[in-house]
């Protein structure tokens, strides 16, 4: 049996996936507190600003300061790319949620999102090694959202809510992404290796 140190941290590692479950949640329930209207700085500043600085604040602190700590001299310069990795999450929050409504269920899957070149060893060339990846109606549901947020950020800025463009942009560009390299790797069948033969291996 494992001490129950161990069971904690463990829990606690695993109890963190349900923050994607949490943010797919939050992509549905944000257009109606964002664009109400009439919303007054009292709420701004005791609702809104709490919630994001618990949400967003705390999340970019982690990876600024683990960035310090691999990247000492040049960590500056990877704090840059900080808003595309947020928003890479956020594309990805529905991929995880599933993930977790799965493991909740106890229903098994493959995972599917990381492309595999079905590589053994080292002698192995992965060059002539295409991925196809499963089907799957997720990138549709990936590409709703990217255009749902499209038309949130045009909202946000026909009612002058400027400070909130910049992080619905996050939300767009990440949506956006994740579903045109599903797309992308669905459709266009991408291959390594040129004109060699090349060997199908499922995800």
């Amino acid at each position: 049996r494992l001490p129950f140190p161990i069971k904690v941290e463990a829990t606690a590692h695993l109890m963190s996936n349900f923050a994607y479950l949490l943010l797919a949640i939050l992509c549905v329930l944000l257009h109606p507190s964002s664009g109400a209207p009439g919303a007054s700085w009292l709420r701004m500043l005791l609702i809104d600003v709490p919630m994001f600085l618990a949400a967003s604040v705390s999340v970019a602190i982690f990876y600024v300061l683990a960035q310090r700590e691999l990247y000492p001299r040049t960590w500056m310069k990877e704090v840059l790319f900080l808003p595309c990795l947020l928003a890479l999450g956020i594309g990805l929050s529905l991929n995880n949620a599933r993930a977790v409504l799965e493991a909740l269920f106890n229903h098994k899957s493959d995972f599917t999102r990381t492309p595999k070149y079905g590589i053994e060893r080292k002698s192995q060339p992965w060059g002539t090694c295409k991925y196809r990846p499963l089907k799957s109606a997720l990138p549709l549901a990936e590409l709703a959202f990217a255009i749902y947020f499209t038309y949130f950020v045009w909202f946000a800025i026909g009612h002058g809510q400027f400070l909130s463009v910049p992080f619905l942009l996050m939300f767009q560009g990440g949506f956006f992404y994740v579903c045109l390299s599903s797309f992308a790797n669905r459709w266009l069948k991408t291959s390594f290796g040129g004109s060699r033969s090349a060997t199908a291996i499922p995800a």
